[in-house]
């Protein structure tokens, strides 16, 4: 299947293929919002129409694969077993015409040019235990965040489905957002806390190696409840090995990942301590 770029189109095409793709997302929604579970827990088999049942019925996997994805090649048939009602026809043309291309359109993004498996533009402990498409998916991600808390004032960010919290631990400790993730996954969130816990035992170790890495402007004085003002690297990529400067303060409280209802992850950070963005 060849798909579609929107990388050449207009933005006159852009918009009406948003507007396409939002007719046909509407128009099957309750397929396209149902898990595969959901067709064997909810019956959701009796839900298509008779028509869709009689045509689909009986195939198995590799026929329902290449029936309703596959697309005939020049000089190829596609063979039937039954006559296929209009609307289901309809449904796999418009699919295929819609559908985005799975060929990359474009050089390798720079930050992978030296390593193809580590970001550049991460320090190692955001690259850890992280994949590198993960990698450059948090990092665009968490700059947008972080360029959009500044522009609305906004001072708080809740990652919800925050899985294994990669995202929720560059936004805290990395760009210095103040973020409370929430997952209903207890293994998802017993793995970010591990996670955690690694990292702010590097966080511990690079302070002690370079005490320098974040001037700290402020002491952690008094007692009662620590301080949680925290604040963030500047908006835009930093340049190589720039620091974020008092990320996080002394005696500021760590934004928990990988927390919920029921489970928060770790609430301490060496006083003074921080990373390079």
């Amino acid at each position: 299947m060849p798909g579609i770029s929107a990388r050449g189109l207009s933005h006159e095409g852009r918009r009406q293929l948003a507007v396409n793709l939002t007719r046909v997302l509407a128009l099957h929604r309750s397929i396209l919002d149902a898990y595969i579970i959901e067709f064997f827990t909810d019956n959701l088999w009796d839900t298509l129409p008779c028509s869709w049942q009689e045509a689909l019925d009986g195939l198995n996997p590799p026929q329902l694969a290449t029936m309703l994805l596959g697309m005939p090649g020049e000089g190829e048939v596609v063979r039937y077993r039954s006559v296929w009602p209009l609307t289901l026809l309809a449904l796999k043309s418009t699919a295929c015409a819609l559908a985005f291309t799975r060929t990359p359109g474009f050089q390798t993004a720079s930050e992978f040019l030296e390593n193809p498996s580590q970001s550049s533009r991460l320090t190692a402990p955001f690259r850890k235990h992280v994949r590198p498409k993960k990698q450059h998916e948090i990092r665009r991600l968490g700059e947008l965040v972080k360029k959009l808390s500044d522009f609305t004032g906004c001072t708080q960010v809740v990652d919800v489905g925050s899985g294994q919290g990669h995202l929720s631990r560059f936004m805290a400790l990395g760009l210095g957002l103040m973020v409370k993730s929430i997952e209903g996954d207890q293994r998802l969130v017993e793995r970010a806390q591990r996670l955690d816990q690694e990292l702010l035992q590097a966080l511990e170790k690079e302070e002690k190696r370079n005490p320098q890495i974040c001037a700290a402007g402020a002491t952690a004085s008094g007692a009662g409840p620590p301080a949680a003002t925290e604040s963030g690297c500047p908006s835009g990529p930093p340049g190589p090995g720039e620091p974020c400067g008092g990320l996080l303060q002394p005696g500021s409280t760590a934004c928990p990942t990988g927390g919920d209802a029921y489970s928060t992850g770790p609430a301490a950070v060496p006083s003074g301590a921080g990373f390079p963005c």
